[in-house]
């Protein structure tokens, strides 16, 4: 009996061999980066310590005026708040969602690192690659419209545990869609279109295989 003829692999130039090598070791590198970035900061949140970002509550805007013409200023967004001598206790909620954001961010380069390493083995479409991708898709969608939520009540417990009147203060502690989940949103949405290309390419190759 014949045996089926096997895949054909392109032919890589030594300019693209680098890329992709490259891209498979940046990849690994900013998974280990994320992996290390939110260690640290759950020791901070352990000690008690963390940094917070915040929008900023209605306020008057400064006069700036003066240091120009033509300048003026409505206020500002963000308030950047640093927490230090908060009750452990009070910081589980905000190191779990650190953690898991963490867990997510290290996973997905570290998949992407798996999948550039594929496509240099000239196998990129694999059933574990497209539910990967999947999994990455969801994940950062999830991650975007969830993150809001789940910091407004890790910080709503953390001011409950330092005795903040939030009605009083410069900022408001609620869920907030920022530029970042923005980003988040858009990336994973992009990744899921990702996941369909590699689905009609794993679909396109066995019947290219069925044929030979």
């Amino acid at each position: 009996m014949e045996r089926p003829a096997p895949p054909l692999h392109r032919s890589w130039r030594t300019s693209q061999r680098v890329l992709i090598t490259g891209l498979t070791l940046a990849f690994g590198v900013l998974g280990l980066v994320v992996l290390l970035a939110g260690a640290e900061a759950g020791v901070r949140a352990w000690h008690g310590r963390a940094d917070l970002w915040l929008e900023a509550a209605a306020a008057t805007a400064p006069d700036v005026g003066d240091l120009a013409p033509g300048l003026s200023s409505e206020g500002y967004d963000l308030v950047h708040l640093r927490v230090t001598g908060a009750e452990p206790s009070s910081m589980v909620l905000y190191a779990l969602t650190l953690a898991l954001g963490t867990v997510v961010f290290a996973g997905i380069c570290f998949f992407l690192a798996y999948l550039c390493h594929r496509i240099h083995l000239g196998k990129p479409f694999d059933r574990v690659l497209t539910v990967g991708l999947t999994v990455s898709s969801v994940s950062l969608v999830a991650l975007s419209l969830l993150g809001p939520f789940l910091f407004a009540a890790a910080q709503g417990r953390i001011f409950a545990a330092l005795g903040v009147e939030l009605g009083r203060a410069p900022f408001v502690n609620g869920w907030s869609f920022g530029d970042t989940d923005a980003v988040l949103l858009v990336a994973g949405v992009f990744l899921g279109l990702l996941a369909l290309a590699f689905r009609a390419g794993g679909w396109c190759q066995r019947a290219e295989l069925a044929r030979a």
